[in-house]
């Protein structure tokens, strides 16, 4: 039977994907995470965010992994693990991730709390799925 990845899993998977060169595909990753937390079972969820994920090698998408697992865990009103609140998994520089200029005021204003307080600013809608 099939589980749904844990933040660990995606942080290997993260990593995996920067050794080879495609940031865009980890950021991918890093957003699926919610749904397949928004599709797990109570007891998948709990096992899924329990671990502490190994750095990924990149301190953004450390906060990112960090950042995504609150953002789920609020979502479905459930207490986020203690790790997400290690200084690691806090920028010192705001982060913009679309990379697009003319959409940082929107970002500013619009990204959730979850990762506004890491100092990462991306569009709602990239946290959405079909």
């Amino acid at each position: 039977m099939w589980e749904p990845p844990s933040a660990k899993d995606i942080a290997e998977d993260v990593s995996q994907c920067l050794a080879s060169g495609d940031e865009s595909l980890a950021r991918r990753l890093i957003f699926r995470f919610i749904e397949h937390y928004d599709r797990a079972s109570r007891e998948d969820r709990a096992r899924m965010v329990k671990a502490r994920p190994e750095s990924t090698g990149s301190t953004k998408l450390d906060a990112m992994i960090a950042a995504t697992v609150e953002y789920s865990c609020a979502t479905h009103r459930v207490a986020s693990p203690s790790w997400v609140n290690d200084p690691q998994y806090f920028l010192d520089q705001f982060w913009f991730v679309s990379g697009v200029s003319s959409l940082e005021a929107d970002a500013l204003v619009n990204s959730p709390i979850s990762y506004a307080r890491r100092a990462i600013f991306l569009n709602r809608e990239s946290l959405t799925y079909a």
